[in-house]
């Protein structure tokens, strides 16, 4: 057998351990010893995987419940427009056909828009088409655009005339030339006409194991790449973090990230299908429309980043507005304060979940549980999803670290992404030939099962050999009652290998200086941890998914240093 059916079968068939049978449904370690664990589980076994294409999924929802509301996208003046299961097949069937009138199944279809009722019927329309969406953010601009256009080799593109009062047809329009695979051009304005004139074409058997959908990369370290999810991947990703939830079927679900972010569209749309949930679709963020969909809605879950729960803290709304109907608030994507999710269980009902996903593992990878304590909610990212494995390892040697021992985060799941789209050294460099993606990301593993992610691999720095940990001295930083907020970053040294690099951000109205932080670090981490280049700055380089871009803050500095005195 060949190294590639070798990966493909251990990807097929995860290891046959099984679950322990505790209530908790913590996974199962294999050890090899009890004085060294290693760092390596097997999340419960007993799960089921799906053959299923999103358009399956749909089909089974109109079977079971056709008449129940599917999907409501409420306006600003109050009113809201609602379809139910039927109606949301109907629509979707008919965008389906419309876009087979243009593009063939397998083609590449972009979306550059924000979030509307016309963005989900493009989404579920696609996929009943066999047609692979390509996501794009809207607030992406012209250098941006092109890349991922290119790269994507995109044949068509839907996208907003204007989105924040940025001009993206004026965009669109002077990338043209530059753009020769760029075929057709709809404007989403312009969607009924498009829709109202599909034909009778007769829409394909997607099969499971298709493209569903290519989700360009956070691109925190560099150009961003173009990862494949297949169908039956992004259908049971959603079907096993939304198990966990533990919520009832046909609960409202809250979506209010952006549709080009597999938080939006997978885990939130898909998981609200597999719930056969009703979708409360918010096109724009605000504590406001958040709270009042929560209570004119019924909401039960909902997913948020830290800064969307701080913003719903602070609204004065929020303490006239009935939350009895919230079970379930799920958080992640950055670091979870602990006085965060102590004021959300103070003010409101919920429960809180944090989420750890990446898009190469087709989402979700990792999830806390209903009724875990607050320090398991802030200081872990819970455990593996069923049918899916987890390692720690040594970067530099690749072998298992011991339990509690910080190494890079590999997950083997049959969820993952199929590939890099056109970047094959990439794809190989993420996945190996046993089938783990190795996210980049850094963690350990603790006695009770939950992951504790600590950082980004590249973000490491070797400072004379020693490994040093951004994270750590960001948390530090932290406790200063001057800083907002800090990253943390390594940049070339001559004499050390790597020096450490910090750019901070005041609160308003407070100063301090290096010389203070300097000394305040030293009080509470090793000497050779503290930064010895400090930038005071407004405001942090971040990418579409608000994840600092390091290697900006980096390439800036190292800029600055060669500026002559």
């Amino acid at each position: 057998m060949s190294a590639a059916a070798q990966a493909e079968a251990r990807r097929q068939n995860l290891s046959t351990t099984t679950s322990t049978g505790n209530d908790s449904g913590a996974a199962t370690f294999i050890a090899q010893s009890e004085r060294a664990r290693p760092s390596y589980l097997v999340a419960e076994t007993d799960a089921s995987y799906l053959e299923l294409s999103v358009a399956d999924l749909l089909r089974d929802c109109v079977r079971k419940a056709p008449q129940r509301l599917a999907l409501i996208v409420p306006s600003a003046d109050g009113t809201a427009r609602t379809w139910t299961y039927q109606q949301l097949q109907t629509d979707a069937e008919q965008a389906a056909r419309a876009l087979l009138g243009v593009f063939k199944p397998g083609d590449r279809v972009a979306t550059w828009a924000g979030g509307s009722a016309e963005i989900i019927l493009l989404h579920v329309g696609a996929a009943l088409a066999g047609i692979v969406l390509v996501t794009l953010n809207p607030a992406n601009r012209a250098s941006e655009i092109e890349y991922l256009l290119t790269q994507g080799e995109v044949r068509g593109l839907f996208l907003d005339r204007v989105f924040r009062k940025l001009d993206n047809a004026a965009v669109i329009e002077a990338l043209k030339p530059r753009l020769p695979a760029l075929q057709s051009i709809i404007f989403m304005d312009e969607w009924t006409a498009f829709v109202t004139g599909a034909g009778d074409a007769v829409l394909p058997q997607v099969r499971a194991d298709a493209a569903a959908m290519i989700l360009f990369t956070s691109g925190t370290t560099g150009k961003p790449k173009g990862a494949i999810l297949e169908h039956r991947g992004i259908v049971n990703n959603a079907r096993l973090s939304t198990e966990r939830l533990q919520i009832a079927p046909g609960s409202a679900w809250l979506n209010m990230l952006p549709m080009f972010h597999v938080g939006g569209s997978v885990t939130m749309t898909l998981g609200c299908l597999s719930n056969l949930g009703t979708q409360v679709l918010l096109a724009e963020f605000s504590a406001e429309a958040m709270l009042d969909a929560i209570e004119r809605y019924r909401v039960a879950v909902t997913m948020a980043v830290p800064t969307m729960l701080v913003a719903m803290l602070q609204s004065e709304r929020l303490t006239r507005t009935d939350l009895s109907s919230l079970q379930v608030i799920v958080t992640g994507g950055t670091v979870v304060v602990p006085e965060l999710v102590r004021s959300v269980r103070d003010k409101t009902p919920a429960e809180v979940m944090t989420l750890f996903g990446q898009t190469e593992a087709g989402g979700c990878m990792c999830l806390t549980r209903r009724g875990d304590d607050p320090e398991k909610v802030t200081q872990s990212v819970g455990t593996p999803l069923p049918l899916s494995e987890m390692k720690i390892i040594a970067p530099e040697r690749g072998t298992v670290v011991p339990i509690g021992e910080i190494g890079e985060i590999c997950v083997r799941t049959r969820c993952r992404m199929i590939e890099y789209f056109r970047m094959p050294e990439k794809t190989r460099e993420t996945i190996d030939d046993e089938g783990w993606v190795h996210t980049g990301d850094l963690g350990l593993m603790r006695d009770d099962g939950y992951l504790q992610v600590t950082g980004r691999l590249k973000d490491m720095i070797i400072r004379g050999g020693e490994n040093i940990y951004p994270r750590e001295i960001e948390d530090a930083l932290a406790d200063h009652p001057a800083v907002a907020q800090a990253a943390v970053f390594g940049i070339a040294d001559e004499k050390w290998g790597e020096q450490v690099a910090a750019a901070v951000i005041l609160k308003p109205g407070q100063h301090t200086d290096d010389e203070a932080l300097t000394q305040f670090l030293q009080q509470r981490i090793a000497r050779h941890k503290v930064p010895r280049l400090w930038q005071f700055v407004d405001n942090l380089p971040v990418n579409a998914s608000g994840k600092i871009q390091k290697f900006v803050l980096r390439e800036r500095t190292e800029a600055m240093q060669k500026v002559p005195a």
